[in-house]
């Protein structure tokens, strides 16, 4: 059994890894054929698609993941999973509709001017839904080489469509947008497919998803709202505030310190079925997470200028400082998201929604006051501090739990 536990820690950290490296070399692409002010553009899209993406879910995803995690019955396994499918149409439908009427409303309240475009590619959303949702479903089942393949060929072969296409033809931001969810969209339905997925599905199937979703996903949705989707509250204000340049610098700060989530939330990705049968998170799994941050985050300040220049080219050199110190943020979150793991497979949804409400509020008032006041250097803070308020109540509720569990230590 370890020996299959450690195996699949190789590949999902191999993956991860590989999927990184991609990400960098996407976002180095996508910033030099783009230009600053074009991949401003391209980043405020997407993190209008993002946030539309994250509140028509209602949390049926997480609790399909946690149904799916204990279920036992393959045949019923094929059930839930063709339930699935229909939520996912079903949001999709509804993301699209809200993403074609914010692209109405757009030229009223910022100057990017991008409405027709969104109305274009508004497959994005339901992109970008399915892959959220599929990872869940994946954990749910284990799957974890299925995972690595999700977070690796979508990147991968926008990557080697895009670089042969630029030989021949400027790329645009059309031409980005479309084959980026195009390809992730086509890969998530071809896994989809190989699911199997069973669409007979019997009311019981139905009545125990209402069921766990009233009691565990839908308050992880509403605590998603106010932790999640709260932080998309940033490309809009520092495109009201400022213009769609800095929203391409902030939103490039954050994928450049992204990969120090990777270590702790891999784990609890991995641990996620385990978890369900463990009273407390393994010695090891912490001494892992803390001693790969701790040589992630030497390497990190060690070459982040070099990095910049080298590859981003000088025009992004402000990108650099940003992420110094969002790099903070990105600690606390990570950590905080391994406790999370542990605490959503226990069913401790509410205790999730509450450390996101806490998290959310802190958001809400950082990036519209804080922004307006501080521009960037108020993004900056905010992301530090709903990031440590957030790792201190995963650690308040995860000794809470252990102490009323009457788990020896």
């Amino acid at each position: 059994m370890l020996k299959g536990i450690y195996k699949k820690i190789s590949v999902m950290f191999g993956a991860s890894l590989l999927g990184i490296v991609l990400g960098f070399l996407v976002s180095i692409f996508n910033s030099r054929v783009l230009g600053p002010e074009e991949f401003g553009n391209y980043k405020f899209i997407e993190t209008i698609a993002r946030f539309i993406a994250s509140i028509v879910s209602v949390g049926v995803f997480i609790s399909l993941t946690r149904i799916l995690a204990i279920n036992k019955d393959k045949f019923t396994e094929k059930k839930y999973i063709g339930l699935f499918t229909y939520i996912f149409g079903i949001t999709s439908l509804l993301g699209v509709i809200l993403f074609i009427v914010f692209s109405y409303l757009e030229p009223h309240f910022f100057e990017s001017n991008l409405g027709a475009q969104m109305r274009t590619y508004f497959f994005i959303i339901a992109a970008i839904i399915g892959y959220t949702a599929m990872l869940e479903i994946l954990k749910g089942l284990h799957k974890i080489n299925t995972i690595a393949l999700v977070n690796v060929l979508p990147v991968f072969g926008y990557l080697v469509v895009a670089y042969f296409i630029s030989l021949y033809t400027p790329i645009t931001l059309d031409l980005v947008l479309l084959l980026t969810y195009g390809i992730l969209l086509a890969v998530i339905l071809i896994v989809l497919i190989k699911l199997k997925p069973d669409f007979n599905i019997k009311k019981i199937q139905i009545a125990k998803l209402l069921h766990e979703n009233k009691f565990n996903g839908r308050p992880i949705y509403y605590g998603s709202l106010a932790g999640v989707a709260t932080t998309h509250i940033a490309g809009l204000s520092i495109s009201y505030f400022m213009d769609n340049t800095q929203v391409g610098f902030f939103m490039l700060a954050l994928t450049i310190c992204s990969p120090l989530l990777v270590i702790p939330s891999v784990l609890g990705t991995i641990f996620f079925k385990q978890f369900v049968n463990l009273q407390t998170i393994p010695r090891k799994v912490y001494i892992f997470s803390i001693a790969s941050t701790i040589c992630a985050l030497i390497i990190f300040y060690s070459l982040i200028e070099y990095v910049i220049v080298t590859f981003y080219t000088e025009a992004y050199l402000p990108v650099s400082n940003i992420s110094k110190y969002l790099i903070i943020g990105f600690i606390f979150h990570g950590f905080g998201d391994l406790l999370n793991r542990f605490l959503g497979a226990k069913g401790r949804g509410k205790w999730l929604r509450n450390a996101a409400f806490s998290t959310g509020i802190v958001n809400v008032l950082g990036y519209t006051i804080f922004i307006k006041f501080l521009n960037m250097d108020g993004a900056i803070i905010t992301k530090i501090l709903a990031s440590g308020l957030y790792l201190c109540i995963m650690i308040y509720y995860y000794i809470t739990f252990i102490k009323t569990s009457n788990v020896p230590r």
